[in-house]
């Protein structure tokens, strides 16, 4: 069985990448995208044109911007060779469509379905209008408390769900895929049998889910961690440094990255290189290889290559009570989401007192500092002794 990989010219802004150099926990989608077909024993194969394909024997049809994992793409071949016709894949409109902010997406909307760009095509059928098998991907919950004054109810959710489609067309559906795998690794976990639930309790020597959790890690080589750092249920790739008294919990951490002292990393994707000051918080967030931050907190922020984010505020939650806004091309989109963060293009300096709204994105290459009437230039010489007075704006 043959997948054929239909190539766009499209970039994503304001990354200008390819959606198949995209990078999802750390890896590529085009990588990602041929391991699960791989693993099915279907053949990646690329097209610049569809109407080109001329293959009568079974085979799909995908986007190269489709995430897709192996439970997702089973379910979908399995009900559409039931079916033998040509079919498209569909969700069932629910939370995950929702947290990943489907209408950022080059996706079909209806009612009932969202349909993606996956198709399927049975042996000896080229033409006819493919059916939509609409998929319910929702599986599990995870609620976070929060005050009713700030959200219409005492807690916000977030799916638990191994059966992701997420199509990668804007800079959001980057950070929540990212923010989608991460989720997942909980609804393995809900889904285990109690056979292997009691296995982690073995090996953890208590049934208490934290100290389970504790021995859900994966470490990497050569990594320098202080006895005093918490880890749990995280992958730590190698050469990491972690610093004392530091926790990191449901996260990925790339090869070569830099975790000073009391840093919190919480639900978040830090690439290879990375570095994180002293006394950090980062919180859903997605850091790209090279990004160096030493900022107090980054919540639920993308940033791209080799970015700086100096003692900033990239704000997450409008005051005002309605959803996060987002630019796509010259469309505002109203996400639907009530916390959406700041994207930072690849190569970016954000300088220290900058406040960046939520839902806002920064061009590559850029360097953003605060106004020079807010900077102070120099001090006068005639005050009085034991005072100075503070010049902030100066012509010269």
């Amino acid at each position: 069985m043959h997948a054929y990989l239909i190539q766009r010219t499209k970039k994503i802004a304001p990354f200008n990448d390819s959606p198949q150099d995209c990078l999802i926990a750390n890896r590529k989608l085009g990588d990602i995208q041929r391991e699960v077909l791989n693993s099915l024993d279907i053949e990646p194969r690329e097209t610049t044109d569809a109407q080109q394909v001329q293959d009568e024997d079974e085979h799909l049809m995908i986007v190269d911007s489709l995430y897709f994992t192996l439970e997702l793409l089973k379910e979908f071949i399995v009900a559409s060779r039931k079916l033998q016709n040509n079919t498209i894949c569909a969700l069932k409109p629910g939370l995950l469509t929702l947290r990943t902010v489907a209408n950022t997406q080059d996706v079909r909307i209806y009612p009932d379905r969202i349909e993606y760009g996956l198709y399927y095509v049975p042996s000896g059928s080229l033409t006819s209008q493919p059916v939509p098998v609409v998929i319910n991907a929702d599986q599990f919950t995870e609620s976070i408390p929060m005050p009713k004054h700030m959200f219409s109810t005492s807690e916000y959710s977030v799916p638990l769900t191994d059966k992701l489609l997420i199509q990668l067309d804007h800079w959001v559906n980057i950070w929540t895929a990212n923010l989608a795998v991460l989720f997942s690794v909980g609804a393995r976990l809900n889904r285990a049998s109690i056979i292997e639930k009691l296995g982690l309790a073995l090996r953890a020597r208590s049934f208490n889910q934290w100290k389970v959790l504790q021995h859900c890690n994966k470490i990497g080589r050569n990594c320098d961690i202080h006895p005093t750092a918490y880890i749990e249920c995280s992958t730590i790739g190698d050469n990491v440094k972690v610093g004392a008294g530091t926790v990191i919990r449901e996260s990925v951490i790339g090869d070569d990255v830099f975790i000073g002292d009391s840093v919190s990393v919480e639900v978040s994707i830090l690439g290879k290189g990375c570095h994180i000051m002293t006394g950090e918080v980062i919180a859903y967030s997605v850091l790209y290889p090279g990004a160096f931050s030493d900022s107090r907190i980054l919540e639920m922020v993308l940033c791209g290559r080799d970015s700086f984010v100096g003692a900033s505020i990239l704000t997450d939650f409008r005051l005002d009570g309605k959803y996060i806004t987002v630019m796509k091309g010259d469309t505002l989109i109203d996400t639907g989401n009530t916390f959406i963060g700041v994207c930072v293009g690849h190569n970016v300096y954000v300088g220290a007192g900058c406040i960046v709204a939520p839902g806002r994105e920064i061009p590559n290459d850029t360097r953003i500092s605060p106004d020079e009437t807010r900077v102070v230039t120099k001090f006068t010489d005639k005050d009085m002794p034991g005072h100075r007075r503070i010049i902030f704006h100066s012509n010269k």
